[in-house]
Protein backbone atom coordinates (compact mmCIF):
# COMPACT_ATOMS: atom_id res chain seq x y z
CA UNK A 1 0.00 0.00 0.00
CA UNK A 2 1.38 3.21 -0.80
CA UNK A 3 0.12 7.06 -0.81
CA UNK A 4 -2.53 7.61 1.82
CA UNK A 5 -4.25 5.25 4.41
CA UNK A 6 -7.07 3.34 3.31
CA UNK A 7 -10.17 4.60 3.61
CA UNK A 8 -12.29 3.07 6.51
CA UNK A 9 -12.09 1.97 9.94
CA UNK A 10 -8.94 0.70 11.33
CA UNK A 11 -7.17 2.62 9.00
CA UNK A 12 -8.72 5.94 8.57
CA UNK A 13 -10.75 7.97 11.78
CA UNK A 14 -11.80 11.45 12.59
CA UNK A 15 -11.33 14.49 11.18
CA UNK A 16 -8.47 14.93 9.16
CA UNK A 17 -9.70 18.02 6.97
CA UNK A 18 -6.54 20.32 6.89
CA UNK A 19 -3.93 18.18 7.35
CA UNK A 20 -1.42 15.81 5.20
CA UNK A 21 0.39 12.39 5.40
CA UNK A 22 3.41 13.43 7.67
CA UNK A 23 4.63 9.51 5.29
CA UNK A 24 3.14 10.53 2.10
CA UNK A 25 6.79 10.22 0.57
CA UNK A 26 8.15 6.74 2.79
CA UNK A 27 7.25 4.34 0.34
CA UNK A 28 5.06 1.47 0.73
CA UNK A 29 3.72 0.31 4.00
CA UNK A 30 0.43 -0.16 5.79
CA UNK A 31 -0.86 3.36 7.02
CA UNK A 32 -3.19 4.06 9.22
CA UNK A 33 -4.61 7.93 9.73
CA UNK A 34 -6.06 9.68 12.88
CA UNK A 35 -7.56 13.06 13.46
CA UNK A 36 -9.74 15.41 15.41
CA UNK A 37 -10.26 19.36 15.70
CA UNK A 38 -9.67 20.97 18.95
CA UNK A 39 -11.24 24.40 19.89
CA UNK A 40 -7.92 25.55 21.62
CA UNK A 41 -4.24 27.72 19.82
CA UNK A 42 -1.82 25.51 18.19
CA UNK A 43 0.54 25.72 20.64
CA UNK A 44 -1.35 24.79 23.36
CA UNK A 45 -2.68 21.12 21.79
CA UNK A 46 1.35 20.87 20.97
CA UNK A 47 2.42 21.47 24.73
CA UNK A 48 0.11 18.99 25.53
CA UNK A 49 1.46 16.18 22.71
CA UNK A 50 4.97 16.92 24.25
CA UNK A 51 3.48 15.73 27.48
CA UNK A 52 3.92 12.14 25.55
CA UNK A 53 7.62 12.10 26.69
CA UNK A 54 5.91 11.79 30.35
CA UNK A 55 2.91 9.57 29.91
CA UNK A 56 1.14 7.99 27.28
CA UNK A 57 -2.47 9.48 27.86
CA UNK A 58 -4.28 6.56 26.31
CA UNK A 59 -5.81 3.82 28.53
CA UNK A 60 -3.37 3.76 31.70
CA UNK A 61 -4.60 0.94 32.95
CA UNK A 62 -2.84 -0.85 29.86
CA UNK A 63 -0.35 1.89 28.54
CA UNK A 64 0.84 3.36 31.94
CA UNK A 65 0.84 0.04 34.48
CA UNK A 66 -2.10 1.78 36.03
CA UNK A 67 -0.72 5.10 36.76
CA UNK A 68 -2.81 8.42 35.77
CA UNK A 69 -1.10 10.69 32.74
CA UNK A 70 -0.80 14.24 34.59
CA UNK A 71 -4.04 16.25 33.69
CA UNK A 72 -1.80 19.49 34.31
CA UNK A 73 1.26 20.24 31.95
CA UNK A 74 4.79 18.82 33.72
CA UNK A 75 6.87 21.49 34.63
CA UNK A 76 10.06 21.19 32.62
CA UNK A 77 8.56 19.51 29.55
CA UNK A 78 9.60 20.98 26.63
CA UNK A 79 10.24 20.29 23.08
CA UNK A 80 10.98 17.12 21.52
CA UNK A 81 14.83 16.66 21.04
CA UNK A 82 15.88 14.74 17.72
CA UNK A 83 17.31 11.34 18.90
CA UNK A 84 15.89 11.23 22.51
CA UNK A 85 14.39 8.03 23.48
CA UNK A 86 10.97 7.87 25.97
CA UNK A 87 9.05 4.98 26.73
CA UNK A 88 9.08 2.68 23.81
CA UNK A 89 10.05 5.39 21.01
CA UNK A 90 12.96 7.58 19.43
CA UNK A 91 12.57 10.41 18.33
CA UNK A 92 13.12 10.56 14.46
CA UNK A 93 12.37 13.89 13.12
CA UNK A 94 11.27 17.47 15.03
CA UNK A 95 9.55 20.61 13.54
CA UNK A 96 8.66 22.60 16.86
CA UNK A 97 5.38 23.09 17.66
CA UNK A 98 4.04 21.54 14.51
CA UNK A 99 4.95 17.94 14.45
CA UNK A 100 7.10 15.11 15.26
CA UNK A 101 8.32 11.85 13.96
CA UNK A 102 8.66 8.52 15.81
CA UNK A 103 9.79 5.28 15.90
CA UNK A 104 9.49 2.34 18.10
CA UNK A 105 12.32 0.92 19.47
CA UNK A 106 12.46 -0.56 22.56
CA UNK A 107 13.46 -4.12 21.83
CA UNK A 108 10.26 -6.04 23.16
CA UNK A 109 8.14 -3.60 21.62
CA UNK A 110 9.14 -3.89 18.17
CA UNK A 111 9.36 -7.74 18.80
CA UNK A 112 5.81 -7.56 19.38
CA UNK A 113 4.48 -4.66 16.85
CA UNK A 114 7.42 -5.22 14.12
CA UNK A 115 8.73 -1.46 12.93
CA UNK A 116 6.24 1.59 13.04
CA UNK A 117 7.20 5.02 12.56
CA UNK A 118 4.13 7.73 14.00
CA UNK A 119 4.03 11.11 13.45
CA UNK A 120 1.94 13.81 15.60
CA UNK A 121 0.84 17.24 14.26
CA UNK A 122 -0.46 20.43 15.16
CA UNK A 123 -1.94 22.32 12.13
CA UNK A 124 -3.50 26.31 12.67
CA UNK A 125 -7.17 26.39 11.86
CA UNK A 126 -9.98 29.10 11.91
CA UNK A 127 -11.18 28.63 16.16
CA UNK A 128 -8.49 25.93 16.66
CA UNK A 129 -6.11 23.52 15.50
CA UNK A 130 -6.34 20.21 13.91
CA UNK A 131 -4.46 17.13 15.60
CA UNK A 132 -3.32 14.32 13.64
CA UNK A 133 -1.73 11.32 14.10
CA UNK A 134 -0.25 8.80 11.25
CA UNK A 135 1.28 5.42 11.51
CA UNK A 136 3.56 3.81 9.01
CA UNK A 137 4.47 -0.05 9.17
CA UNK A 138 7.74 0.10 6.38
CA UNK A 139 6.96 -2.49 3.81
CA UNK A 140 3.98 -4.22 5.23
CA UNK A 141 0.72 -5.19 3.81
CA UNK A 142 -2.71 -5.89 4.91
CA UNK A 143 -3.18 -8.89 6.82
CA UNK A 144 -4.48 -10.79 10.56
CA UNK A 145 -1.97 -9.00 12.79
CA UNK A 146 -1.42 -6.10 10.60
CA UNK A 147 -5.55 -5.74 10.69
CA UNK A 148 -5.50 -6.14 14.53
CA UNK A 149 -2.47 -4.02 15.06
CA UNK A 150 -4.59 -1.55 13.45
CA UNK A 151 -7.72 -2.17 15.46
CA UNK A 152 -5.92 -2.40 18.65
CA UNK A 153 -3.99 1.47 17.36
CA UNK A 154 -7.64 3.03 16.80
CA UNK A 155 -9.00 1.98 20.27
CA UNK A 156 -5.77 3.32 21.88
CA UNK A 157 -4.91 6.45 19.30
CA UNK A 158 -8.76 7.50 19.30
CA UNK A 159 -8.77 7.95 23.57
CA UNK A 160 -5.14 9.70 23.51
CA UNK A 161 -6.39 12.28 20.98
CA UNK A 162 -9.78 12.64 23.13
CA UNK A 163 -7.87 12.91 26.18
CA UNK A 164 -5.41 15.53 24.87
CA UNK A 165 -7.92 17.65 22.91
CA UNK A 166 -10.25 17.87 26.55
CA UNK A 167 -6.98 18.38 28.52
CA UNK A 168 -6.07 21.16 26.14
CA UNK A 169 -9.52 22.80 25.39
CA UNK A 170 -9.85 22.77 29.47
CA UNK A 171 -5.97 24.92 29.54
CA UNK A 172 -7.20 27.21 27.00
CA UNK A 173 -10.75 28.22 28.37
CA UNK A 174 -8.73 28.57 31.97
CA UNK A 175 -5.92 30.99 30.41
CA UNK A 176 -8.76 32.48 29.30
Amino acid sequence: MTGAAAPGLPWTWGDLAGTTDHFVDHGPGLRAARGLRVAAPPEVVWRWVCQLQVAPYSYDLVDNLGRRSPRTLTPGVGEFEEGARFSIFTVRAVDPGRSVELEITRAGAVRMFGRVLMAYQVVDLPGGAALRCDLLVPGASPGIGQSALMWGDLVMMRKQLHTWKSLAERHASAAG
